[in-house]
């Protein structure tokens, strides 16, 4: 039986991931939602698969923490803003300091995040270092810190890579990129800062990159009919041919092992102190 607090850190581009190791977990648990303007979507997902939680302040959790005499098993959930992917230095310094913020009352804490510009940025290594809670991240099935959203949703930087020579000069969409696109794009490092300027000044700058198509990859771990009807959306608004993505594509490996290595370091705390 697993006992202690896991907090999660998450981006709302990786909700699904989130929710599928909720869902998939037969254990009792007790999770706690810190209510964030981020977490709009996650909430409607909460409500459709009948996932019961409970709302508190996030001064309260950071003074206090969980009541571990009442609760057993713990999750407790703060969804972030996208516009951190912006700028890369801005999401690292703001993930180093929430999660020493928030290491004090967790057992263990989830990070459901891409690393998005941080090449090789290891949290797990960088809270040991600094004598924090454990850290858990996305990793690849050879122990490797999937860098980004992307990597996350096929099993690693290695098929990102061959993603990248396969579908050159295209967009990528997973269930979590499809229905969050508008604000995807909002806070693209790249297409960002034209986003304000209307479709058909967005739809040029595509036609300069030499983007004409989105590549529709679907994990399996989101609303199928919603990412398609999303991804429609976006390509007519943009004038965008849609590629489905074959079978070989979507892996769910770094899904699960980020829950199942949460769980296992709580775990293995609770047999310590018995």
């Amino acid at each position: 039986m697993t006992s202690g607090v896991l907090t999660v850190l998450g981006c709302p581009i990786l909700e699904d991931e989130l929710i599928y190791g909720i869902a998939n977990d037969d254990e009792n648990k007790e999770i706690f939602l810190i209510k964030t303007d981020p977490s709009k979507s996650l909430i409607e997902k909460f409500r459709r698969k009948g996932i019961s939680y409970e709302v508190i302040d996030e001064d309260d959790f950071i003074a206090n923490g969980i009541n571990r005499e009442v609760s057993g098993f713990s999750i407790v959930i703060k969804m972030m803003d996208m516009a951190l992917h912006r700028e890369p230095a801005d999401l690292r310094s703001v993930i180093q300091e929430e999660v020493t913020r928030i290491s004090g009352m967790s057992d263990v804490i989830a990070l459901y995040y891409g690393m998005c510009g941080n090449f090789g940025w290891d949290m797990t290594r960088w809270a040991k270092e600094n004598n924090l809670c454990p850290v858990v991240v996305f990793r690849d099935k050879d122990g490797n810190v999937c860098d980004d959203c992307i990597a996350v949703a096929i099993g690693g930087r290695k098929k990102y890579m061959e993603l990248l020579k396969e579908h050159t000069g295209r967009m990528y969409f997973t269930p979590g990129v499809a229905t969050n696109w508008n604000d995807f794009l909002a806070v693209n490092e790249v297409f960002g800062r034209c986003f304000g300027c209307g479709v058909e000044q967005l739809k040029w700058i595509f036609e300069q990159c030499g983007y004409d198509a989105v590549v529709e990859i679907d994990t399996g771990l989101g609303d199928s009919g919603e990412m398609r009807k999303s991804t429609t959306e976006f390509a007519e608004t943009y004038d965008f041919r849609i590629i489905e993505a074959d079978e070989y594509w979507p892996d769910i490996y770094p899904a699960k092992k980020i829950y199942d290595s949460a769980k296992y370091i709580m775990e293995m705390k609770t047999k310590s102190q018995n």
